[in-house]
C-alpha cells in the first residue's frame, strides 16, 4: 500500500527576480530540449530531502531549523555552469550548479544532524547542490558538450531556507510551510 502522506524537503528558495530571468535564457536555448521545464516559483538548492512524514515529525523538526537559522548568517550564491544528471546521451535533469560555497555546505551538514535527530533517513551519497530546470531530455543527439547559455553569471543573497511540502499535482508544486531566516 503506497504511503500516501505528505512529502517534504528542506531547501534554500530561489528569488522570484533571479528564477525569471534563468527560467527564460533557458527556455530560449534551442539546445535544450527537454520535455517538463520546472515552474520557476519552484526553483530551490534542495539541502535535504525527508520524503514522506507526518505532523507530528515535522513540528519536532522545526525548532532545530529555527536554532540553526539564527546561528547562521546570509550569504551569497554565485551560480557557475549549467548540466545534466544521468546519461549524457539521454539526460534525466537539467540544472544549474551553484560554485563551491563553504556555508551552503556547513548549512547542508547542519541541517541532516538536526534531521538524523529527528529520526528521519538521509540521503548516503555526497551532496550536490544544484537548481533543477528541467527533465526528461527529447533530444535527437545526447547533451552538447558547451551549452552558450546567456545568462551570465547570476547570483543572490541566500536570506532564508525554507521546509517545503509537495504537491504532485500543482503548479507550483512546492509550498513553503516555514521560513527560517538567517540572521
Amino acid at each position: 500500500m503506497p504511503d500516501i502522506r505528505p512529502h517534504y524537503f528542506i531547501g534554500v528558495p530561489i528569488p522570484e527576480g533571479i528564477a525569471n530571468p534563468i527560467d527564460q535564457a533557458a527556455k530560449n536555448e534551442p539546445v535544450l530540449t527537454f520535455q517538463k521545464w520546472v515552474h520557476p516559483l519552484d526553483y530551490h538548492i534542495t539541502l535535504i530531502f525527508l520524503g514522506a512524514a507526518d505532523k507530528t515529525q515535522i513540528q519536532q523538526l522545526e525548532g532545530s531549523l529555527a536554532a540553526i537559522a539564527s546561528e547562521t548568517d546570509p550569504f551569497p550564491i554565485e551560480f557557475g555552469k549549467i548540466d545534466v544528471f544521468g546519461d549524457r546521451r539521454r539526460p534525466r535533469v537539467l540544472h544549474l550548479e551553484p560554485k563551491k560555497n563553504k556555508t551552503l555546505e556547513m548549512l547542508q551538514e547542519h541541517t541532516k544532524q538536526a534531521v538524523l535527530q529527528a529520526g528521519f533517513q538521509v540521503e548516503k551519497r555526497p551532496y550536490h547542490p544544484h537548481m533543477t530546470l528541467a527533465r526528461k531530455w527529447t533530444g535527437e543527439e545526447g547533451f552538447p558538450a558547451h551549452v552558450p547559455f546567456e545568462i551570465g553569471e547570476v547570483s543572490m543573497m541566500a536570506e532564508r531556507f525554507s521546509l517545503f511540502q509537495v504537491h504532485l499535482n500543482q503548479s507550483p508544486k512546492y509550498e513553503e510551510l516555514f521560513k527560517f531566516h538567517l540572521t
